[in-house]
């Protein structure tokens, strides 16, 4: 996979829209080399680099100003780190923006995401049996979306999250087990302030442990102490957030997206963001209907899950087509669902496990989900990173799904 991703990218070069450090992807990377190289200090950056970097991040009264928050950085720095001294010792330049800090993201998004599915397989064999959870973790990758933000948009948030979301639900049943250890709360708690330090609408995954684990009053009552610890772990992850903010804007608590928002409350997208050409879930990521599929057969085992699985999904896909542009710019396949695959994968698993594998049935079910990772893989290999036809142009679409590899 790091091959891959490092092919992916060997021929792009860097500071144009398919490196690695480019738009959004800059504008959540920028902290690194503003904490480790030029100290926050703008007119100490390599000129004019914040447009040379498709202008994620501004360069302002000698201030590095960003809309996107730090978490993303902070998972990205060891890789960076890395890079930082290769550099110095062969001879690129150690600015913060040369090769090897571009190859360094690729690195960090196959290694995140190869981890993201070793949790995933320790949450599900808790369900499932472990034949069906490495079946179900190994067509999830390669079936969805999954593997075109590990693979191609590398310095995206998406793959991160995921890993995230992975270890909340890994280490979430350690919370609410009677030996449950003060570690664990610490530990949950980091991560729970990683995940909105990542991404702040991530948010929105943190009710999952109250709902899915039946949390009661009674059960922070008994360990209110170990609560306590654990929202401080989340607030000490946040509290850099806020320094920053204050930096850049002169308040702690800031909106950084200015005039972005949330305008579509009143008309949402939701079937544009399920079935158009432009980024549809669905259209891009078939995958998802045996997914959903799946919830039929978690409701025979557990109907309260299921319904609250499906709920779940259908509420998340009417916030994300709140948003102004519900298209995501220039993303492959409603790029905001990539991280809450790892609770939708649930009902995936146990419809992987119920089907059979053998006879005729069973050629027909491998040929079916065979025929879906082969459309999602040859997608991802010809899609150029953006969506240039209209808003339901199947014949633009069949023709990038057919067409040559980019």
């Amino acid at each position: 996979m790091v091959f891959l991703s490092l092919n992916r990218h060997s021929k792009s070069g860097i500071q144009n829209y398919h490196s690695e450090i480019w738009a959004d992807k800059a504008g959540y990377y920028v902290y690194l080399p503003s904490v480790f190289i030029y100290n926050f200090q703008g007119e100490s950056f390599p000129d004019k680099i914040d447009q040379k970097t498709g202008q994620g991040f501004a360069i302002e009264d000698n201030k590095i100003k960003t809309k996107y928050t730090y978490g993303v950085a902070l998972m990205q720095s060891p890789f960076f780190l890395s890079a930082h001294i290769l550099s110095k010792f062969t001879g690129y330049p150690s600015d913060g923006f040369s090769f090897l800090y571009h190859k360094a993201i690729n690195i960090s998004a196959v290694i995140y995401s190869l981890f993201s599915l070793l949790f995933l397989y320790f949450f599900l064999v808790r369900y499932i049996s472990k034949k069906a959870a490495v079946f179900t973790v190994v067509c999830l990758y390669l079936g969805t979306n999954i593997f075109y933000y590990s693979i191609f948009e590398t310095g995206m948030s998406h793959i991160y999250s995921f890993f995230l979301f992975s270890c909340y639900l890994y280490l979430a049943p350690f919370i609410v087990e009677k030996e449950n250890k003060l570690k664990y709360f610490i530990l949950f708690g980091l991560v729970a302030g990683l995940i909105i330090a990542v991404r702040p609408l991530n948010i929105l995954f943190l009710p999952v442990f109250f709902i899915f684990h039946k949390v009661k009053i009674s059960d922070l009552r008994t360990n209110s102490g170990k609560y306590v610890l654990l929202v401080l772990s989340v607030i000490i992850v946040i509290i850099p957030q806020l320094l920053y903010w204050k930096y850049s804007s002169g308040d702690y608590f800031h909106y950084s997206y200015g005039d972005e928002g949330f305008t579509n409350i009143l008309s949402p997208k939701l079937i544009q963001l399920w079935f158009s050409t432009n980024n549809g879930l669905i259209t891009y990521n078939p995958l998802i209907i045996l997914i959903l599929a799946g919830l039929i057969y978690y409701y025979k085992k557990s109907p309260g899950k299921s319904i609250l699985i499906g709920v779940y999904f259908l509420v998340i896909s009417l916030i994300f087509s709140f948003w102004h542009d519900w298209t995501y710019g220039c993303s492959f396949g409603s790029r905001p669902f990539v991280e809450y695959y790892s609770i939708l994968v649930l009902p995936f698993g146990f419809i992987i496990e119920k089907t059979k594998s053998k006879g005729i049935s069973g050629i027909f079910n491998i040929s079916l989900i065979a025929l879906l990772i082969i459309y999602n893989l040859k997608l991802s290999f010809t899609y150029d990173g953006c969506w240039y036809g209209g808003m339901w142009d199947f014949s633009a679409f069949f023709e990038l799904l057919f067409g040559q590899p980019k």
